[in-house]
């Protein structure tokens, strides 16, 4: 077995015929003044060149992968690359969802959680005769369609009980999302003083977008809807001499409560030609909603919406039955809140407070979040809450979330290129940095460091 990685000829970039020898099942640091050529070797040669042989290898198709300009690489491993662009910039992504801590909270509230009767508001505790097999099972039917709504008596007062699974803690599934805000703890409306320039007429670019095509395309949508409802839109006047109900027209549209409210008795256009006007703020958010999860286009129309916490869910994500379902004392809200150093220490005082049939469900739960907690600790990010919305980590908080993850999957063999791991840490965490990418090392990995 080869012991070294040699890189023959490196001509790419700011090396010149560059050769390089790097030893295999090693701790690595390549470092050097701006500019010469460390990011290029770790990362456009021996990362790509990594990732380019193991696709081959398996068959697959590698366009757009050509080979570096080196004469010879040997000894290479296949290639995981934990760099400064990992952040998931969804606003429905999670520290929780992200480490699948969140996951095994909503088993172990799903399975042990108590909750008050919505009819006498006694406390019904769970039927605790479920063993691990059914867990699992309940883990891999999470994402089948949801059937009819099962229910219970209330042992109480025989109200009928909803069941309740592993969904109605999501903020991601309909079972368990707010609808106010579906799941992302804020809603977001029109700012209408940026879209509209109410100073100005539509003919004379009052609407913000609005170019002499959309102009005439809306306008004539605009006009028909006007008429369907006998009303008169000038479509020369300023906007701000519109009467109210002009104004929710062109603002909310015809499906809006907010303009429905003028004409209750008269049923909104059935298509587009005949008037069905989507309003130019409903017809914002909506193509928002469509790509939210597109981080630019999120920054572009921003100016243009008016962010605030949900009020019906005060930000928590959950529907109000999710919401009061508590484990030990704490809801999964509450729990979410915590940081992970302190939920972890909660966690294990669990197992005192259960009793045997409880503890013989929640074992194997808790002995994967237990697992999963202190190995995020250790990476250094004790201090954050599951509740902490992904697109705010910073580069070096979520290379620590993907460190953690590294290093329980017990892979071996493979070549690791980290850049700059230590960034944004305190200086008494740089140590346990070390540690850590030492023991990736020893599970038999080389793991090539990149410091600047």
């Amino acid at each position: 077995m080869t012991e070294w990685i040699t890189v023959l000829g490196a001509r790419l970039h700011n090396l010149k015929n560059i050769t390089a020898s790097i030893p295999k099942n090693q701790l690595v640091v390549l470092t050097g003044v701006s500019g010469s050529g460390k990011s290029t070797l770790g990362f456009d040669i021996l990362l790509k060149e990594g990732q380019r042989q193991y696709m081959e290898s398996l068959g697959m198709v590698t366009f757009g992968m050509a080979r570096p300009p080196v004469e010879a690489i040997t000894g290479l491993s296949p290639t995981i690359s934990v760099d400064q662009h990992l952040i998931n910039h969804s606003p429905r992504s999670t520290v929780g969802t992200a480490t699948d801590v969140y996951t095994y909270l909503r088993v172990l509230f799903a399975r042990l959680g108590k909750r008050p009767c919505p009819a006498c508001g006694k406390i019904i505790s769970p039927v605790v005769d479920a063993s691990d097999e059914e867990w699992v099972s309940e883990r891999e039917e999470e994402n089948e369609p949801a059937g009819p709504e099962e229910t219970f008596p209330c042992p109480h007062c025989g109200a009928a009980i909803p069941e309740i699974g592993m969904a109605n803690f999501s903020f991601n599934k309909p079972a368990g999302a707010c609808p106010t805000c579906t799941g992302l703890g804020v809603i977001h409306q029109a700012n209408i003083q940026r879209l509209v320039d109410q100073s100005k007429s539509i003919l004379d670019g009052a609407i913000a977008g609005w170019d002499a095509f959309y102009i005439d395309y809306y306008s004539s949508t605009l006009l028909a809807a006007a008429a369907h409802y006998g009303i008169e839109i000038d479509l020369s006047l300023a906007v701000q001499e519109y009467s109210q109900p002009q104004r929710d027209l062109l603002f909310f549209g015809v499906e809006s409560q907010l303009f429905r409210r003028h004409f209750p008795n008269v049923e909104p256009p059935a298509t587009v030609r005949k008037g069905r006007f989507e309003g130019i703020a409903t017809n914002l958010l909506r193509r928002y909603a469509d790509r939210i999860q597109d981080a630019d286009y999120r920054e572009k129309m921003a100016e243009y919406l008016v962010t605030q916490t949900c009020p019906d869910c005060a930000g928590t994500r959950l529907r109000p039955e999710s919401r009061v379902v508590t484990v030990n004392g704490q809801t999964i809200v509450d729990l979410s809140r915590f940081a992970l150093s302190d939920l972890g220490v909660w966690l294990v005082k669990l197992p005192a407070v259960f009793n045997s049939d409880e503890n013989r469900i929640a074992g194997s739960i808790l002995g994967d979040l237990n697992v999963r907690i202190a190995r995020l600790v250790e990476a250094g990010a004790g201090y954050l809450t599951l509740e902490r919305s992904s697109p705010t980590l910073s580069v070096g908080e979520a290379q620590r979330l993907r460190l953690a993850a590294l290093l329980g999957s017990g892979l071996s063999g493979l070549l690791y290129v980290f850049d700059e791991p230590t960034i944004g840490l305190h200086q008494r965490d740089t140590r346990r940095m070390v540690t850590f990418l030492r023991r990736l090392r020893d599970l038999g990995n080389t793991v090539l460091v990149v410091e600047h």
